[in-house]
C-alpha cells in the first residue's frame, strides 16, 4: 500500500476520533453587557458582565470596527456599548500592550489592571478627535478587579494630529468612572480617539 495514502487514512481516523469524542458535549461561553448611562452620567440599568449561556467557545476578536448601535466584546477584556450613533460614524477598537506610556500614569493611581483599550472614532471614514455627545455615546466597561480601587484614565495619543495641546501629555487624564459593585463592572464614557486604561491599586 502507498505510504502516503496510509498516512492520509490515519490522519482522517484521528480527526474522526477527536470529533466523536467531543460529540454531545456542550461548552459555555460568557457574554457581556455593560452599564447603561443617563445623560448625567449615572447608571440606570445594567446586565451582569458575565451571564452564562450555551454555545461553543469562540474568543472574541481583539480588534473590531463598529458602525451600528450594539454591545461589543473586545478580546473578552473590554465591553463597548455604542448607542444613539448617527449615520456616518464608525468606532474602531483594539487591545494594546499595557507598557505603553506607563511612566505617564500618575504614581499614586496604581498600575494597569488589564490591557489598554485603543479607540479610533471615524466620521465618513475620516479619523476625528471626538464623537460629539449629540451624535452618539460610547461606554467602555472592564470587569471589576477584586479588592482594588480603580479608575479609568485617558492618554491623548493624537494630540499632535488634532492640535489639542502644544506638547505631548505629561500625564494620563483621569476620567469620571462608574463602579457597579453588584454587577462587578467598572465603566466610563470613552468618546475620544486615543488610549484608555483601567488603573488601580
Amino acid at each position: 500500500m502507498n505510504i502516503k495514502f496510509l498516512r492520509v487514512i490515519i490522519a482522517i481516523g484521528i480527526v474522526l476520533g477527536v470529533f466523536l469524542m467531543a460529540g454531545g458535549q456542550s461548552a459555555w461561553a460568557e457574554s457581556a453587557s455593560p452599564a447603561s448611562f443617563t445623560a448625567s452620567g449615572r447608571i440606570v440599568s445594567s446586565a451582569p458582565l458575565s451571564e452564562k449561556g450555551p454555545g461553543s467557545v469562540k474568543p472574541p476578536p481583539s480588534k473590531l470596527t463598529a458602525c451600528v448601535n450594539d454591545t461589543y466584546s473586545v478580546g473578552g477584556v473590554v465591553v463597548l456599548e455604542i448607542t444613539d450613533l448617527k449615520p456616518g460614524y464608525c468606532v474602531e477598537a483594539l487591545l494594546w500592550n499595557p507598557k505603553f506610556q506607563l511612566k505617564r500614569i500618575p504614581a499614586d493611581a496604581g498600575k494597569p489592571q488589564a490591557q489598554f483599550l485603543f479607540l479610533r472614532v471615524y466620521y465618513k471614514k475620516k479619523l476625528i478627535h471626538e464623537l460629539p455627545a449629540t451624535d452618539g455615546k460610547i461606554v467602555a466597561c472592564y470587569a471589576l478587579p477584586p479588592e482594588k480601587t480603580v479608575k479609568f484614565f485617558f492618554y491623548d495619543f493624537y494630540w499632535a494630529r488634532f492640535k489639542t495641546m502644544t506638547s505631548a501629555p505629561a500625564v494620563w487624564a483621569a476620567l469620571d468612572t462608574q463602579v457597579v459593585a453588584d454587577k462587578k463592572i467598572v465603566c466610563a464614557f470613552t468618546p475620544f480617539s486615543g488610549v484608555y486604561a483601567l488603573v488601580g491599586k
